[in-house]
């Protein structure tokens, strides 16, 4: 009698040109620096502001979270990690993805200068925040997109010289985790980008130093994931 090993059928796997590729997208503000704490004024761009020592402890703390079970580890939380990190160039933010670069093992930190912040121009440091004559505070509430500080520039203008170079970075880097450190101005722009949220609504976002927000680039667009979470601040 003639045996015959049993057939099973061959399990299905999809076509590679059918999974949709995913890259993870962290973006975070640098930690409290020098001008944070001149809350009474316009502060802006601010180039020779450093962090505060209060600032390199939530960098650090930061960076202990991203290199933790939750984003580093096995499975699918290894597919999380940071692999690559990309800065804004001025002091503040190089220090903080220094900083957090060293928890992750990450020596090196690509610096960009179109991520520099908002300039406020002739206001920093010298404006107070709550005493704007009457003509320019309307000016910059009725367009808080559009407005240009004097001397400085608009959220517009940051948005155009900041969202290109943000795209070629995700788009140069596909599947690979990326983390922005950033100054909060650049992140509401970036943000506004990628969401197209109305640009009225880019003063309505409060984004704390150090927080961590995650955007998803999936089959061409972004979605928004996690916003301005400070879980490992305390």
């Amino acid at each position: 009698m003639e045996t015959r090993a049993l057939e099973t059928p061959a399990l299905e796997t999809p076509a590679l040109e059918t999974i949709a590729l995913e890259t993870i997208v962290y973006l975070t503000r640098h930690g409290l620096s020098e001008h944070n704490l001149k809350t009474d004024v316009y502060m802006g761009r601010s180039p020779e502001s450093r962090l505060v020592a209060a600032g390199r402890e939530q960098a650090r703390r930061l960076g202990a979270r991203l290199a933790g079970g939750e984003f580093a580890g096995d499975g699918l939380a290894a597919e999380k990690m940071v692999q690559k990190i990309i800065a804004s160039s001025l002091p503040r933010t190089e220090e903080t993805a220094g900083l957090i670069g060293q928890a992750l093992g990450l020596e090196n930190v690509e610096t960009e200068d179109a991520f520099w912040e908002l300039s406020k121009g002739d206001w920093e440091g010298v404006m107070p925040r709550w005493e704007l004559p009457e003509p320019i505070a309307r000016a910059l509430a009725e367009d808080p997109f559009g407005f240009r500080y004097p001397g400085g520039e608009s959220y517009r203008d940051v948005t155009a010289r900041a969202a290109p170079v943000f795209d070629a970075h995700v788009s140069a880097n596909p599947g690979v985790p990326l983390l922005f450190v950033l100054h909060g101005d650049v992140l509401r722009a970036l943000l506004h980008h990628t969401l197209g949220f109305p640009p009225e609504k880019i003063g309505d976002f409060i984004i704390d130093p150090c927080s961590l927000t995650e955007l998803r680039w999936i089959e061409g667009r972004y979605h928004l994931a996690r916003f301005n979470d400070g879980a490992h601040l305390g």
